[in-house]
């Protein structure tokens, strides 16, 4: 496989959705979360190149427009937010918390690596408002252990 292109935060749901013991499915939206997971879990050899844009997930969604952004809203804050701008501002804290670039190139087990040296913080940076980071650290902690890091 090419070079995958992944946001930051859909790698670590990925890997927080694994620790919790989840299933991945296709979803009604059509992105393609299922089909990311089965790959990167099943080869941390994976190259992947870090972007705070549509990447391989979004690439198949029925939110994503022609002009490569997410038309859809999270209607669950107050104020309702656009996806593409909450995420795009999720995605950058990450990178900077990992001290890592956009296009940042590397494995899929180096990203874990670096995720693991950089633990502390990113169940926080990752918890949308009303969330328990707590949870969140719990099961990302847990994908990492299963997946041997």
């Amino acid at each position: 496989m090419e070079r995958m292109l992944a946001r930051p935060h859909h790698l670590l749901d990925i890997v927080t959705s694994f620790g919790a013991g989840s299933e991945f499915k296709p979803s009604a939206y059509g992105h393609a979360v299922h089909t990311c997971a089965e790959i990167v879990l099943g080869d941390l050899d994976t190259p992947i190149e870090l972007i705070a844009g549509a990447d391989f997930i979004c690439a198949p969604c029925k939110h994503l427009g022609a002009d490569g952004r997410c038309d859809d809203v999270l209607s669950q804050l107050d104020p309702p937010v656009s996806k593409q701008d909450y995420n795009d501002a999720l995605d950058r804290r990450l990178l900077e918390h990992f001290g890592l670039d956009e296009g940042a190139r590397m494995s899929f087990g180096e990203y874990l690596g670096i995720v693991r040296e950089c633990f502390e913080g990113v169940p926080e940076i990752c918890a949308h408002p009303g969330q328990a980071p707590e949870q969140r650290a719990s099961n990302l902690a847990a994908g990492l252990t299963k997946l041997g890091l």
